[in-house]
């Protein structure tokens, strides 16, 4: 086997999934041993061991299930509501250009701009609860689906919109046909970042407006100075994180490879 082939084996998915594997174990080793030597406190990370522990405690507990089903289905809403009217917007906007035009770039700082700030004006209309919680994550998902969405439907050849005139093809079948799959391999990527953004906005939420779920939990042991359970459900929250984030870019390379 020559050289460019060794370097092809080793830097496979396969490698590169042992070489992640290898870093959060050594990560985790590392912080084990700094935990349990003092070289860094309790009181800012207990050693993981003893998170793990916790975890195992905390996962069969009606408590958990609650937490976790309700973080669960705030972000499932959030992003189905998002990715509606995202699509909606980013078609809308490209249907009519001097109306994406005048607002795209409200929709790009929208983008730069913390959403969580708004916070307190819906509080104010909607009140402490599940609503306010959902208004921002869903909008949040909503701008990165809308975006990619539009530029998208404006990279699509002119000549195909053209071809489904003279075919006599209905507005559905050239949306859903034509326009569609020409403009998913951007579309695609702009769902996933919906959905990420739907799982921040939500813990983030929780964290200061709702009563129960995973956001509140890792709020309620900050104030009450329980460490260990905090970072529990911090860890909790990132496998959530990653756990979608994996399932989401494999869901986009099928797609992508359906494509092609």
């Amino acid at each position: 086997m020559t050289t460019i082939g060794r370097s092809r084996v080793k830097s496979g998915p396969a490698w590169t999934h042992a070489a992640q594997a290898g870093l959060i174990v050594g990560l985790v080793a590392l912080l084990e041993t700094a935990t349990q030597t003092g070289l860094i406190s309790p009181m800012v990370l207990p050693p993981p061991s003893d998170i793990g522990v916790r975890l195992a405690e905390i996962v069969p507990t009606a408590a958990f299930a609650q937490d976790l089903t309700t973080t669960v289905s705030t972000v499932l809403i959030a992003f189905v509501v998002g990715a509606i009217l995202g699509l909606a917007l980013g078609i809308g906007f490209w249907r009519f250009p001097f109306v994406g035009a005048v607002f795209e770039p409200y929709l790009v700082s929208m983008y730069s701009m913390p959403t969580l700030v708004l916070y307190p004006i819906l509080l104010a209309i909607l009140g402490v609860g599940a609503a306010p919680i959902v208004v921002i994550a869903a909008s949040m998902a909503m701008i990165p689906v809308a975006l990619n969405t539009m530029v998208g439907l404006r990279a699509i050849n002119p000549s195909l919109p053209k071809l489904a005139k003279s075919l006599n093809c209905t507005r559905v079948q050239l949306y859903w046909k034509i326009l569609a799959p020409a403009a998913t391999p951007l579309i695609v990527p702009g769902l996933v970042l919906g959905f990420i953004y739907a799982v921040i906005g939500t813990i983030a939420m929780e964290f200061i407006l709702a009563p129960n779920g995973v956001g509140f939990r890792i709020g309620y042991f900050y104030r009450s100075f329980d460490i260990v359970d905090m970072y529990a459900y911090i860890l909790v929250a990132s496998i959530i994180a990653i756990t979608a984030n994996v399932l989401l870019n494999r869901l986009e390379r099928r797609i992508r490879q359906d494509m092609q």
